[in-house]
C-alpha cells in the first residue's frame, strides 16, 4: 500500500512540476537551466519522437520509452482526449518555439523538460515533455 501511495505522490510531484514550468513559460519568465546530465540535442530529438508517436496514436511505443509511472498511467484511455483533440486540430504541421529547461522534484530527482508549440492545421498546442537523466519519458502534457 505504501508503495502505491509513494508512486501517487511522485506522479503528483511530476505533474505539479510540469504545471509550474508551464506557468513559467506562459508568463515569459526565464526557465530553470537544463542540467548538465542532459544533452540538449538528445532531449529535443527524443521529445520530437514522442510528439510523432502521439500523432501516430502509438501509446504502446510511448509506454515502452517511459518510466514505470508512465507505463501505468499513460493508457490508451488516458490519451483518448488528446487523440480526440488532435483529430479536430487537423494535420500536423510543425514544432516551433522550443524551450529546454531543467527541474528537480522534492526527492532530488532531476528532469529534462521540453516545452514547445505543436502546430496543426486548425489549432496549436503547448506540449510539455519531461525525461529522466537516462532519457525515460516521465511526463507528457498537451494543452
Amino acid at each position: 500500500m505504501s508503495r502505491q501511495r509513494g508512486g501517487w505522490r511522485r506522479g503528483f510531484v511530476i505533474l505539479a512540476s510540469i504545471l509550474c514550468l508551464f506557468l513559467l513559460t506562459a508568463c515569459h519568465k526565464e526557465l530553470p537551466a537544463l542540467s548538465s546530465k542532459f544533452e540538449p540535442v538528445k532531449v529535443e530529438e527524443k521529445a520530437k519522437s514522442v510528439i510523432a508517436l502521439v500523432n501516430d496514436r502509438d501509446g504502446q511505443a510511448m509506454r515502452e520509452m517511459g518510466t514505470e509511472e508512465i507505463k501505468a498511467s499513460l493508457t490508451d484511455e488516458a490519451m483518448q482526449p488528446v487523440y480526440d483533440a488532435l483529430a479536430k486540430a487537423g494535420a500536423f504541421q510543425e514544432i516551433k518555439d522550443i524551450q529546454l529547461a531543467g527541474n528537480t522534484d522534492a526527492a532530488g530527482q532531476e528532469y529534462g523538460v521540453f516545452v514547445a508549440k505543436a502546430v496543426y492545421e486548425k489549432k496549436s498546442f503547448i506540449v510539455t515533455i519531461t525525461f529522466t537523466p537516462d532519457m525515460k519519458l516521465s511526463g507528457l502534457f498537451f494543452k
